[in-house]
């Protein structure tokens, strides 16, 4: 039912029957004998809390429904070259990146490009020459990759690069992952190897719990 403007003025003018039938059009039960000020008053109240919530819903609706709303879509390319690596194990990193649409045309123009990750070991992360480093040779319509790190290393810079003949070009490169560094003990604990322990190493099972290790994950020192 819409909810409709009534008035005391209005309502007077009724007789108790008809007060009675729009109580109850409003499904307020009318007791016998009720004094007739109380259901004007009933019926004046039920009728401003209708309009109240009509009002509001009207409120919602429009502000939910503008004629200028449209759906935000995101962009699939931020037209930026970039790429990133978030370090999941010691051993495995996330690698995703992103190229322009300035260095993507660049590319398909020249022949046989290929597009590369290159996995640089790092002295410390201040050094731009790495101590070491490999590629990945990765597709040009995919954005991610899990990528395995060598062993041993303490810091790490993904480069993300083009190689096209003889020639190749960083097109950008990671914020530099500092690996944590695991015990000496468990990387290069090997069995039959003589190793030495304090008194106190030796009390706590040590030696037990390394071969314990070694046998259950045993490619975890790798």
């Amino acid at each position: 039912m819409n909810a409709r403007t009534l008035n005391r003025q209005q309502l007077e003018t009724l007789s108790f029957s008809e007060l009675t039938s729009l109580a109850d059009e409003y499904g307020i039960e009318v007791p016998e004998n009720l004094d007739r000020r109380f259901l004007i008053g009933e019926l004046l109240d039920i009728t401003s809390e209708e309009l109240i919530a009509e009002n509001t819903k009207e409120e919602m609706k429009i502000s939910s429904e503008l004629p200028h709303a449209h759906k935000t879509v995101l962009p699939k390319n931020y037209n930026e070259t970039q790429v990133c690596a978030i370090l999941r194990t010691p051993s495995w990193a996330f690698v995703f990146w992103n190229i322009s649409d300035s260095d993507s045309n660049k590319m398909k123009v020249l022949p046989g490009c290929t597009l590369m990750l290159r996995v640089c070991s790092l002295e410390s992360p201040e050094d731009q020459m790495p101590t070491e480093a490999f590629e990945i040779k990765v597709t040009a319509d995919n954005q991610e990759q899990y990528v395995l790190l060598p062993s041993g290393k303490k810091y790490i810079r993904i480069e993300l690069v083009f190689v096209a003949g003889q020639t190749g070009k960083v097109l950008a490169f990671s914020p530099v992952l500092e690996i944590p560094q695991g015990s000496k003990f468990v990387t290069d604990y090997q069995p039959g190897r003589d190793t030495d322990y304090s008194k106190i190493a030796e009390i706590s099972g040590i030696k037990k719990l390394l071969l314990e290790q070694y046998n259950n994950y045993g490619h975890t020192f790798a």
